[in-house]
């Protein structure tokens, strides 16, 4: 099955983000352009691991939870939004994090450092920067239109809550998007 490791989002910020997605559908006029994430698959993606056999999972889960023995929760607010790789050739559209960054990174940073050691998913090759996709973009899009959007909004605030928990997902891939189920859910 295919798999990542996340951090999941509380109902309420996901409707407040998911307002903005609304907001920027409107003024972007964006048809097919972007390919927005939908409001119930909304989170942090600490680690993409990819395909793991059924069996394995079980020793998986063991692994990730003793990457994470005794981290504690973390109070993540999720503020802003952005663009990668950049505003002229932007690709992905994001909500930031605010408070929580740095802990989000070094919880990210010790997932990756255990699975990858024992070869659950590749290791990054570029840095881990805590975020929430909320849009793909697929065709070329008028830059200065969306950043503008962007700038405009970039105060934004959608809430804040403390992550207790990290999520092992299984991703399935369908024509209409992405189907995500929580596997298990492992204590910080």
């Amino acid at each position: 099955m295919r798999t990542f490791v996340s951090v999941e989002i509380p109902g309420k910020i996901k409707n407040n983000i998911n307002k903005m997605i609304v907001k920027m559908k409107r003024r972007l006029k964006a048809g097919e352009q972007v390919k927005w994430v939908d409001k119930n698959n909304l989170h942090i993606t600490l680690k993409f691991i990819g395909w793991i056999e059924d069996g394995k999972i079980e020793k998986m889960t063991d692994s990730l939870a003793n990457s994470v023995k005794d981290f504690g929760a973390i109070k993540v607010s999720i503020a802003g939004l952005g663009v990668f790789p950049d505003e002229r050739h932007p690709r992905v559209v994001w909500a930031g994090i605010d408070e929580g960054w740095d802990r989000i990174k070094q919880l990210s940073e010790r997932i990756e450092d255990r699975l990858s050691k024992e070869s659950y998913g590749k290791r990054e090759n570029r840095e881990f920067s805590p975020h929430l996709t909320i849009g793909r973009i697929k065709e070329k899009i008028d830059p200065e239109t969306l950043c503008g959007l962007i700038e405009k909004n970039k105060k934004e605030r959608y809430g804040s809550f403390a992550a207790k928990n990290i999520s092992l997902m299984k991703s399935t891939l369908r024509r209409s998007g992405p189907i995500y189920e929580e596997i298990e859910q492992i204590k910080l």
